[in-house]
């Protein structure tokens, strides 16, 4: 059976496994802090039937379990070479046989070591080093498929302070380890390398929303831009990203959103819209006009007759139907022209006739939404209409 070696310079102290609240590690930018990793991977393995044993320089330190039964309970006592230890196999009770593996590859990696598959007559302890060899087939199938757990691919794009790798995944992964399991699948591969963040002991994302930050704020400012990131369905992780709270976005990033805006790309991220157009609000591009079905051909019609009807003809100005102009805006008076968006027209006639009502008289008379004008504007146009039906003047 193969096994499993990991090696790196340096002479463990037995004390540092038998005794919790140790943690020493001698590399620069550690992966992880927490002393009691070590004793977790060892309850773990033994749990799982697979078997540690670890060289502290040429010393042989071998792990095994002994049945004892304390109070009306049996444990598994963890034991080194043959003598009890504060622990049993119940220490990480949750964690799973991945997370025991992956404890000692990344302690492995904090202190600059190698990872080595062999059998167990070659495997040969140094003398100012540490080797820890794990054997069991559990072990072999983990590490045969390391790169759940551990990246391993070169990334694409690194974006302040964010790998992006290619693939799908359902984790989120801080330097090159996993930490965070999705909701949804995500297009892309994300790996955090540069930012500050908070995991718990068993090296998992401790808030998500750490994730969600770095990650849109690295694609919005980004030299690059991900127009596949920004047209994500809603099936994807990234189609729930929010784009419009940033407080600064690259110039690749806003014409990215701007030119998709401008071709009416039904899939575009909405809150990258609201991101451009506050941050370039003098630059809006003109919304692309969408073809209306038969029967929203006939309502756009119906109510351009019915407002003719009251008096109101609003064929003075052009009338252009969109998509979308931003979460819940119906209608948008701008550069002499009328804006509809397809949300009154799922809302009937009477609301699309009312809205492009509004949106004419604030071109035909300059009214500006909730004002005093605006309010004495329609109180009177309303009496005007009294008049025009009853046919007598007020």
């Amino acid at each position: 059976m193969k096994s499993i070696v990991f090696k790196n310079k340096g002479v463990i102290d037995p004390r540092s496994i038998t005794t919790f609240g140790v943690s020493s590690k001698e590399g620069d930018n550690p992966i992880g802090f927490f002393g009691t990793g070590l004793k977790y991977a060892i309850a773990i393995l033994l749990r799982e039937g697979c078997e540690i044993t670890i060289y502290s320089g040429m010393k042989k330190l071998d792990f095994a379990v002994k049945t004892q039964k304390i109070r009306v309970d049996t444990f598994d006592i963890v034991t080194m070479n043959k003598k009890p230890l504060g622990f049993t196999t119940e220490l990480g009770k949750t964690w799973e046989l991945w997370q025991a593996v992956r404890e000692l590859y990344c302690n492995c990696t904090d202190e600059n070591g190698d990872i080595s598959t062999t059998t167990v007559p070659e495997i040969q302890p140094s003398v100012g080093y540490t080797t820890i060899v794990v054997t069991g087939q559990k072990v072999e199938h983990v590490m045969d498929n390391i790169g759940q757990y551990i990246l391993q691919s070169t990334p694409l794009h690194v974006l302040d302070g964010i790998e992006i790798h290619n693939g799908k995944s359902d984790y989120v992964f801080y330097k090159g380890v996993r930490i965070h399991k999705l909701t949804k699948p995500s297009l892309y591969t994300y790996n955090i390398i540069n930012r500050s963040i908070d995991i718990t002991e068993d090296r998992t994302l401790k808030y998500y929303w750490y994730a969600d930050t770095y990650i849109t704020t690295a694609i919005a400012r980004a030299k690059t831009f991900f127009k596949d990131i920004l047209t994500a369905d809603d099936k994807s992780y990234e189609y729930h990203l929010d784009f419009g709270n940033q407080s600064e976005y690259s110039d690749e990033f806003l014409s990215g959103v701007a030119e998709a805006y401008r071709k009416f790309d039904m899939h575009l991220n909405r809150s990258a819209i609201v991101g451009l157009h506050k941050a370039r609000p003098s630059e809006q591009p003109e919304p692309t006009p969408m073809v209306l079905t038969a029967l929203e051909d006939r309502r756009l019609a119906k109510a351009i007759d019915f407002l003719r009807t009251l008096g109101i003809d609003v064929s003075e100005y052009p009338i252009i139907v969109t998509e979308y102009l931003g979460e819940g805006i119906l209608g948008q008076a701008k550069n002499e022209k009328i804006y509809i968006s397809r949300l009154p027209f799922n809302q009937g006639t009477k609301m699309l006739a009312g809205t492009i009502m509004e949106e004419y008289f604030h071109l035909k008379y300059k009214v500006i939404d909730c004002t005093y004008g605006m309010q004495n504007f329609l109180v009177d146009k309303i009496m005007t209409i009294g008049e025009q039906l009853t046919g007598e003047p007020l």
